[in-house]
């Protein structure tokens, strides 16, 4: 991976965290800046907007989600006992963005809003997804 592709997947995962935890609207540009270390061309020079870098930010997180709760699914033999290894990621892992569940949070703030996070939204899955308590 190139350096500028290495920035661009650094800019993704911090702004993931923050527009999870705080949501499109509650995370300024000013935000992104102290979470990445770079100015506002650096962040710019790889995202044409504010709403492309959180498109794909959402998309970072959502698979990050999905990919952490379905972890050793693949190797158990039946139905039941793969519902009871979702379950049991679900309880015991804990989500890798910070601020819950990417999809949820997502829905409900672009719901009456965001055109382009409503759409990611809509498009993911939703089985994946179960909100916990605690945050995660």
């Amino acid at each position: 991976m190139s350096k500028g592709e290495d920035t661009r997947q650094r800019i993704i995962e911090k702004a993931a965290a923050l527009f999870n935890q705080h949501g499109f609207e509650g995370t300024a540009l000013s935000d992104l800046m102290d979470a990445t270390k770079l100015r506002k061309g650096g962040i710019y020079r790889h995202f044409d907007s504010k709403e492309e870098l959180a498109a794909e930010a959402f998309d970072h997180a959502w698979s990050a989600a999905r990919q952490r709760r379905h972890e050793g699914l693949d190797e158990i033999p039946n139905a039941v006992d793969r519902l009871k290894g979702f379950v049991r990621n679900f309880v015991e892992v804990r989500a890798p963005v910070p601020g819950g569940c990417p999809l949820l949070n997502t829905a409900i703030e672009a719901d009456d809003g965001n055109v382009v996070l409503r759409a990611g939204a809509r498009g993911a899955p939703f089985l994946a997804c179960i909100h916990r308590n605690d945050g995660s």
